[in-house]
């Protein structure tokens, strides 16, 4: 969040600012609200449970996996701090170690993102989404008869432009519409300044009439059979715009555990990544965490280690580093002489940054792996689909059917 120009903090950490004005919310303590708004907050609050449930609701029923035979159970004992600290420094020995060739950069665009792109002053997020659509295009999954489900919607931003992709191939591909195409739009939050109705009404221009079909609920509950059942979709195709940790776990055993695959209607998956630091090792599918113990990460402490070492791909440049005209990282030795950005674990800005990206590749590897295993006849693959200069979360998942 952004800080007002008469606040020392932004509105999530106004709390420090000792005025007795916000305070934390009842229902969820991690975040605050104006005490005057208390009332009007509680009502609209994403941590408010719902009285009652949409038919697809099934609490859990993507949580955990049913096919967990030959997998040992996760050490759950407790571990002192000098144990976890001997634990951490191991497991970062063993990523040392471990080394993978770079992923292919596939940053691809489409034409009917580029007014939106001209418009802005800081275009990133239109460039990715316009990477990642041109992506689903080169891959055969762009196309009028499809019902696209968005996992981590938001306000759905894009759907919006992935339908605007379309409409602009309708009108300059003459492409023929005749299956069932609309919008699958799946959140947990309460999301404001929708983009569902504006996709309609883009629609309207070339008389397309899409299907538009949100629901607030969380990916572990949801049963995509019976949320797809009046849909009467022929094809369906999974997005998402960084879809954070945890929750890409989720979606890929909620795809498994739905009858897509074997009715032969899963068109496939494109998937922008991120957040790997909050991912569950009890929500990993059983095939990573065998992909992860080949590697020497069989435990939930050294799944803590990974998530650690994984946010540092991430992190930035510390006080005491900066970088030259080159982009290349020195020293800035006033500051490092003050302690104010000792080197961590006695390794550099750029040493920490590798090993990051090692861990969070990894993390990746092991849901390709996963895949691989238990979708046969799939293609799948990760890409760089932008640089990291436009987002340092620039890894993308794709799963299509085999050709």
């Amino acid at each position: 969040m952004q800080r007002k120009a008469d606040h020392r903090f932004c509105s999530e950490h106004m709390i420090n600012e000792s005025t007795g004005e916000r305070i934390p919310c009842p229902l969820d303590n991690k975040h605050t609200v104006w005490a005057k708004d208390l009332a009007i907050h509680l009502k609209k609050c994403n941590a408010k449970q719902k009285v009652e449930f949409d038919i697809w609701y099934e609490k859990d029923l993507n949580s955990g996996w049913k096919h967990l035979e030959n997998l040992a159970p996760a050490n759950l004992e407790p571990s002192t701090e000098e144990a976890e600290n001997d634990s951490f420094e191991k497991h970062l020995e063993l990523l040392k170690k471990i080394k993978f060739d770079p992923l292919p950069m596939k940053i691809l665009e489409h034409s009917g993102l580029n007014p939106r792109i001209s418009e802005l002053k800081n275009p990133k997020h239109a460039l990715q989404q316009s990477s990642l659509i041109g992506n689903m295009k080169q891959k055969g999954l762009l196309d009028s008869n499809t019902f696209y489900l968005e996992f981590g919607c938001g306000k759905a931003e894009l759907s919006r432009f992935v339908n605007l992709c379309i409409l602009e191939d309708l009108k300059t591909l003459k492409i023929a519409q005749h299956g069932i195409y609309g919008y699958g739009l799946i959140d947990r939050g309460i999301n404001r300044m929708k983009m569902d109705p504006k996709i309609i009404k883009d629609s309207r221009d070339v008389d397309l009439e899409p299907k538009v079909k949100r629901t607030r609920i969380d990916i572990k509950d949801l049963n995509l059979d019976k949320f797809l059942q009046d849909t009467n979709a022929d094809k369906v195709v999974g997005i998402s715009k960084h879809l954070c940790g945890v929750a890409t776990d989720l979606t890929l055993k909620l795809l498994l555990n739905s009858t897509l695959l074997e009715s032969g209607k899963f068109g496939g998956v494109v998937i922008a990544m991120c957040c790997r630091h909050v991912c569950d090792y009890h929500e990993l599918l059983p095939q990573s965490r065998q992909y992860l113990k080949m590697h020497g990460f069989d435990s939930m402490e050294g799944f803590k280690a990974l998530k650690k070492v994984v946010s540092w791909a991430v992190c930035g440049v510390g006080r005491a580093e900066k970088k030259d005209e080159n982009g290349e990282i020195e020293r800035d030795e006033s500051l490092e002489s003050t302690g104010s950005d000792s080197m961590e674990h006695g390794l550099t800005y750029h040493e920490r940054e590798t090993l990051g990206l090692t861990a969070r590749r990894l993390v990746d590897e092991s849901r390709v792996h996963a895949i691989k295993e238990l979708m046969k006849d799939y293609d799948v693959e990760i890409f760089n689909y932008t640089e990291r200069k436009i987002t340092l979360e620039n890894v993308c998942l794709s799963i299509r059917p085999r050709v």
